[in-house]
């Protein structure tokens, strides 16, 4: 054990048998990862080559996507993976932080216990009833459900023993017996059932004394800090009407993100808390249903496989190489790293599918490159902010597979219908950067030019990504792969393209598969705190409220686009892009039709709305990524300022393709 001060809770090495949970978390969730790229690709080459279709693909990398979110969530936890607002919190001191993030984490130990005990009970009455999937399998729905009980288990495990701690493991023995609590009870064994309210109680004080122990009186405080004012305005809004509790509900969820909360805790704590106070007890076992049926869906399977293959290509230096070719090209110019750029990450992003993953890689590419030419810091990875919500806009695209089945539209026109918008967006974001050059020109200074060459020898970099944009889009529309399988397709080429050039090891590889992990996790337990909180809403019926509230406006379409857009900004500087796409559809689409816009057409919009979210704070996850690959002396500030030109620039294309909706479902029409 070593100690940061005297005054400050002593740290404790992670046990053991934390340290075994988090590396067996991982190798499960990249075992499910390495499963679900066989077994799709299988069912492709068996399909397509040899006339052969399994009966088992789908149903089977259903379950993997979740044992890859609840298995990697330990994994998550251990390497404080989980995203959160830090806006706030960095402006303490670091001692300060370390006791604030260990109550942060007892809350949210709280918070998933609760999941835990819910979730047993939704397990145990499948294992009771032989609940079975519909399929021709007939699984026995109890063995992939274990996988998350077993993972909520491991996650609350490891966050337990991130916690500082100043009497060493015996500070953990409460907690433990919490999580005791939590399967016992759910699972119906417990002697003398406790009531809600007395199981709530017994987690609570449990929790506490385990703080108490670990932190001492300072950690409780600020958790009651924390807890108290929560508690305290859902008690006092318990018998207001709909209006009061929805603006409650937004203050504490503003209050609880910029706490620095984790997001998929504060929404799923949100939900809990919302049927605990406002709600009948009974709704608190609808946390089971939702933890499960969230993530059960095989068009998700496209997130791991779209992350797998972006961090494949960049461990193999795929992405520098097509970064330096474009470089090539516009090096002589003004901004010419800052255009190279955004055309590097529009091609990254026709081959990834995610904005995170482009994001990422640019910013790890490219930022470094901007800032030793003598960019300043808000242009630079104001660029690659904007770069990256290219990431879901150009096909392909997460966001549209998942809105497609959704709003009953076809996944590849949506595909088709993102092109011409995309490469729109590269023009808009360009113009940005030259009339930034023209009011600054120290912003973004010339680089030295190259010999044609040169050029053309660098050209070879965008080779691989040519290749792959043919695989993945041409799958697609030749028939051969469904958008869900054209992602492990993707995977496939940009594993064979990486071993054929030499440029991936086996160390490479495995990073590639942990990234997978650790990024699809964070993303789908957020999706499953957000379907939590939404349960809660939609059971007061808040969606329902919003939209007579809209109806009666009696607004104009220009006027009920605007409610729309304004939604979504308010609601993308808090929510995830994708959970914000399954909270909201169930109530945008009813005035969407009513409206009578084209379900094609406001997908492409919606998936701009939902982009703009990821550069917007407090939450825009690209802020954050590309605020942890950035170099040293780059603030977070810098880099919020620096996406707001870009911003600016994605509203305004957001109303063109309003008063011109034939430039989005032109190319899906002329397919037709």
């Amino acid at each position: 054990m070593t100690t940061t001060r005297e005054s400050d809770p002593e740290v404790v090495t992670p046990p053991v048998m934390s340290r075994v949970i988090s590396a067996l978390s991982g190798w499960v969730g990249m075992l499910a990862v390495l499963l679900m790229l066989l077994s799709v690709n299988i069912e492709v080459i068996g399909r397509s080559l040899f006339d052969h279709a399994t009966i088992w693909v789908t149903e089977v990398s259903t379950y993997l996507v979740v044992v890859i979110t609840f298995a990697g969530t330990a994994f998550v936890a251990s390497r404080d993976g989980n995203i959160r607002v830090d806006l706030l919190l960095d402006r303490f001191s670091a001692v300060t932080q370390t006791l604030i993030r260990a109550a942060l984490t007892w809350i949210s130990v709280f918070i998933a216990l609760i999941a835990l005990w819910k979730f047993s009970s939704f397990w145990m009455e499948s294992l009771a009833n032989g609940t079975r999937s519909w399929s021709l399998l007939n699984t026995p729905l109890w063995i992939p459900q274990l996988s998350v009980m077993l993972g909520l288990v491991a996650m609350i495990l490891a966050l337990i023993w991130r916690t500082p701690s100043a009497l060493g493991q015996i500070a953990y023995l409460p907690a433990l017996a919490a999580i005791a609590l939590a399967l016992l009870q759910g699972s119906g064994v417990f002697l003398g059932q406790l009531s809600v309210s007395q199981n709530l109680i017994a987690q609570a004080i449990l929790v506490s004394a385990s703080a108490a122990l670990a932190g001492g009186a300072r950690t409780i405080g600020l958790i009651a800090l924390y807890v108290l004012p929560v508690i305290a305005l859902f008690l006092v809004t318990r018998d207001a009407g709909l209006t009061i509790k929805s603006l409650a509900l937004i203050s504490i969820l503003f209050f609880l993100l910029f706490a620095g909360l984790p997001v998929a805790f504060a929404l799923m704590g949100i939900g809990i808390f919302a049927m605990i106070f406002w709600l009948k007890p009974v709704t608190l076992n609808s946390i089971g249903e939702r933890a499960w049926t969230s993530v059960n869906t095989f068009e998700l399977a496209a997130i791991p496989m779209f992350v797998m293959m972006g961090t494949i290509l960049v461990r193999s230096n795929a992405s520098g190489e097509m970064f330096a070719a474009t470089q090539a090209f516009m090096g002589r110019l003004r901004g010419g790293l800052a255009y190279a750029s955004l055309l590097a990450s529009g091609i990254f992003a026709a081959v990834s599918g995610s904005s995170l993953a482009t994001a990422a890689t640019m910013g790890r590419v490219a930022g470094p490159e901007m800032m030793k030419s003598g960019y300043r810091a808000a242009l630079a990875y104001g660029v690659l902010a904007a770069g990256g919500t290219l990431g879901i806009l150009i096909p392909p695209s997460i966001a549209m597979i998942i809105y497609g089945p959704m709003a009953g539209v076809p996944v590849t026109e949506l595909f088709m219908a993102g092109i011409i918008p995309g490469l729109l967006m590269i023009a808009a974001f360009t113009a940005v950067v030259l009339v930034w050059a023209l009011i600054d020109p120290t912003a973004c200074p010339a680089a030295d030019g190259m010999t044609l060459r040169e050029k053309l020898t660098a050209l070879k970099g965008v080779v691989p990504f040519l290749l792959l944009m043919a695989m993945v889009l041409g799958s697609l529309y030749a028939g051969i792969a469904t958008p869900t399988e054209a992602g492990a397709v993707g995977v496939l080429g940009a594993i064979l393209l990486s071993l054929f050039r030499g440029s991936l090891s086996i160390e490479d590889f495995i990073g590639a598969l942990e990234e997978t992990v650790m990024t699809t996790s964070f993303l789908l337990i957020i999706a499953v705190g957000a379907s939590v909180m939404g349960f809660a809403i939609d059971f007061l019926a808040m969606p329902q409220a919003l939209v007579k509230f809209v109806e009666s406006l009696a607004l104009s379409k220009l006027g009920l686009f605007l409610a729309i857009v304004v939604l979504y900004l308010i609601l993308g500087m808090f929510v995830e892009p994708i959970s914000m796409v399954l909270m909201t559809l169930p109530v945008i689409l009813p005035v969407i039709a009513a409206a009578g816009w084209d379900p094609l057409w406001f997908g492409i919009v919606l998936v701009m709305l939902v982009e703009i979210g990821l550069i917007t704070p407090p939450v825009g996850m690209i802020l954050y990524i590309l605020s942890g690959v950035s170099q040293k002396g780059t603030t977070m500030w810098q880099i919020s300022v620096g996406t707001l030109p870009f911003v600016i620039a994605f509203l305004a294309m957001v109303l063109l393709f309003f008063a011109v909706p034939q430039l989005v479902t032109f190319l899906p029409v002329m397919m037709r």
